[in-house]
């Protein structure tokens, strides 16, 4: 039987896997275990939105799966793409960063961490024209809450949907094996899988709003990342191991 890793990480593997990497370098072994499936059923919709480029001064994206919608579209629609390329695009993390760059876009607010932040940060910056937010299906309220507070005009599009996996098969716990949580998503997911008890593992969240979301489902979180990256995430989780 394969020992059990250090580090099991509720989300799907890229390669190589940036999570991997940085627990190997910290001497810890981490595995990628896919809670979730995606969906994008409403491309025409967004095509639409995105044909009046004129109406908006930018874009939200909370999420990396906000720009593989937005890569689909473009791919064969080179007119579209440049149309958008250099546009302001505010984004929760370095990693949603990293998507929308890659598909023309200027991200900005990857350092704020968590949507409240984000907020903040759109707030701070006036936006003259409306933003078009490209949300999933599973969004919370906080940032479109917290704009409509602050009169932020702004438009929402629902561009990906998140399905939790119907089945799911964990590596067992010796008791000292950190469960990594990446959205409120995954939550549901585990909670599904009836062989899968959080309390059997130490829980870790990537950030603030998947933290709260397991602590209010009655889960002790021992470690939340101050950034949602591979290094805040290392960061929170050897702090607890070492009790700092």
């Amino acid at each position: 039987m394969n020992e059990a890793p250090d580090v099991i990480l509720l989300r799907s593997a890229d390669e190589p896997d940036p999570y991997v990497s940085a627990f190997w370098e910290a001497k810890l072994r981490a595995v990628c275990e896919p809670v979730l499936a995606f969906a994008f059923p409403h491309q025409s919709a967004l095509q639409a939105r995105l044909e009046q480029r004129d109406r908006y001064g930018g874009l939200i994206a909370t999420s990396p799966r906000a720009g593989t919608a937005l890569e689909r579209l473009f791919a064969d629609r080179e007119e579209l793409a440049h149309a958008w390329r250099g546009t302001t695009v505010y984004v929760v993390g370095p990693k949603t960063a990293e998507h929308l760059r890659a598909v023309g876009l200027d991200p900005r607010g990857a350092e704020t961490g968590d949507a409240q932040a984000l907020a903040n940060r759109i707030v701070e910056d006036d936006p003259a024209a409306p933003l078009l937010f490209l949300s999933g299906n599973r969004r919370r309220d906080t940032l479109p809450e917290a704009l409509r507070a602050a009169d932020v005009p702004f438009e929402e599009r629902v561009v990906y949907e998140t399905r939790p996996r119907s089945s799911l098969d964990l590596p067992s716990s010796d008791g000292s094996t950190w469960l990594v949580f990446f959205s409120p998503s995954g939550l549901e997911a585990v909670d599904r899988a009836d062989a899968v008890d959080p309390a059997d593992y130490r829980v870790a969240a990537i950030g603030p709003t998947t933290g709260t979301a397991l602590e209010e489902a009655g889960h002790s979180v021992e470690a939340v990342a101050a950034e949602p990256s591979p290094d805040g995430l290392v960061a929170a989780i050897t702090a607890a191991d070492t009790g700092q």
